[in-house]
């Protein structure tokens, strides 16, 4: 252990032995022992100037990853009623290796069929949720060393209906800018936020850190879909980092701005003069990974869920599965509007998958070519989801595509490809439709697909 416990109980200060029982001083140091950059403490009494906002923010709607019960989000002791302190932590995440990383987006090659998506920065290294558990398991213990007691404790990463930032703010570890990120001395915005409720009377912040964004509103104009509606009033629904995460099909409007990000957004936090000059993370679980920060396309739609797991799995950023990020890969293929990536996409035109259908026929519309929208009036012919249909229905249009159409249908009729989709409907039900329009494709050109039937 870092802290030497003996030492620390017999010079511990006699105010921790009056109103406290652990001074903020002596929370900093074990906090500091235990690996966290920042920490402090509040009671765990009620955040009640939290409630008009957080109506607000329902009303504007919610994106279905909060609590919706206010209550529980304004009032501590109804998550763990022995509660006495809070204690807020933050872990720095933006290494060194990280931000050069993050500025050397690899260049779209001419040569090779070769495109690569975008992760956010807080991605790029061991999902955050285990590191930073594991360091509140050792806080907890160091706590429980120095006052030789047992502490009941509840720790939260992510977990709790509590609104992390305000905590982290009420105790004194930093303040919330206009992107509603919540900013550290030293570290700006690129931390992790983590809370230990505790049945343990702290010494508590005697005061809250003032914001420092002044006039500047840069993360306000710099937002992709203007989520940012006011200084410090966000539109949860329109931010990328919840769009990129969100189930189903992604509402058009926000498919073009994603450009080629695959996992979350950093535009606001990049743009922010605050996180220009802060202090490196020089924790090891953070440092990145090259395939993790600009993951390649086309290796994306290529993968099974195992080899998924396997490469990605370590991360904050596979919680929500492969097709998750195979919906959001084709959409970025759209967005670079390359027809060499015509024959990648294709196959997705008739996966069982409604958004990997619809994001498929998004991608072959953004490109444009001849080929994409003959491609989708096959796909167009058999389609069965009416939501899928219009997201097709782009190829129907322009005069001389429509004699084509129902030459397309016959062909596919005689093939058999206009029944009912199966219930694995990958890259192979369709390949003759893929084979009537283009041999290239049937025959395997370019990245080899079979792995698009796994499941």
């Amino acid at each position: 252990m870092t802290v030497d416990v003996r030492e620390r109980r017999e010079a511990r200060e006699p105010s921790a032995c009056g109103r406290w029982e652990l001074t903020l001083r002596e929370l900093r140091e074990l906090a500091r022992a235990a690996g966290f950059d920042a920490a402090g403490a509040t009671t765990a009494d009620p955040f009640p100037e939290l409630l008009p906002r957080l109506k607000a923010y329902a009303e504007r709607g919610l994106t279905g990853f909060e609590c919706a019960d206010l209550q529980r989000r304004v009032e501590p002791r109804s998550l763990m009623p022995e509660a006495r302190s809070i204690i807020a932590v933050a872990m720095a995440y933006l290494t060194s290796e990280g931000r050069d990383l993050a500025k050397r987006h690899p260049r779209r090659s001419r040569a090779r069929e070769e495109w690569h998506g975008q992760v956010s920065v807080y991605a790029y290294g061991q999902d955050y949720h285990a590191v930073m558990r594991q360091r509140l398991d050792d806080l907890h213990r160091r706590l429980e060393d120095l006052l030789q007691r047992p502490v009941k404790a509840l720790p939260a990463v992510d977990t709790s209906p509590l609104v992390d930032r305000r905590v982290a703010e009420r105790a004194g570890i930093g303040w919330v800018g206009k992107n509603c990120m919540l900013y550290t001395p030293g570290h700006g915005s690129y931390v992790f936020l983590g809370a230990l409720l505790v049945d343990v009377r702290i010494e508590p912040a005697a005061s809250e850190l003032p914001p420092q964004c002044g006039s500047c509103r840069r993360c306000l104009d710099a937002c992709p879909t203007g989520a940012l509606l006011a200084p410090g009033v966000i539109d949860a629904r329109r931010c990328l980092s919840y769009v990129t995460q969100m189930k189903g099909i992604i509402p058009e409007e926000f498919r073009e701005p994603m450009g080629r990000r695959i996992w979350g957004c950093d535009v606001c936090q990049w743009a922010c003069p605050v996180n220009q000059d802060v202090s490196p993370s020089a924790h090891d679980e953070y440092r990145p990974q090259a395939e993790v920060a600009f993951p390649e396309l086309v290796d994306i739609l290529c993968l099974t869920n195992r080899a998924f797991t396997r490469r990605y799995g370590h991360t904050a950023a596979a919680w929500r599965g492969l097709r998750t990020w195979q919906r959001n890969a084709l959409i970025a293929l759209g967005n670079c509007r390359d027809e060499r990536a015509i024959p990648h996409i294709a196959p997705f035109l008739v996966h069982e998958r409604e958004e990997l259908r619809a994001s498929a026929a998004w991608a072959l519309r953004r490109i444009g070519s001849r080929q994409a929208r003959a491609l989708v009036l096959a796909a167009y012919a058999r389609e069965r989801s009416d939501v899928v249909r219009r997201e097709m229905e782009w190829a129907l249009d322009g005069d001389e595509q429509q004699p084509r159409t129902q030459h397309l249908r016959t062909r596919l009729a005689g093939s058999g490809a206009t029944g009912r989709r199966g219930p694995k409907a990958g890259g192979v039900p369709g390949e003759a439709v893929w084979g009537a329009l283009n041999p290239g494709i049937a025959e395997g050109k370019g990245r080899e697909r079979s792995d698009l039937q796994s499941h």
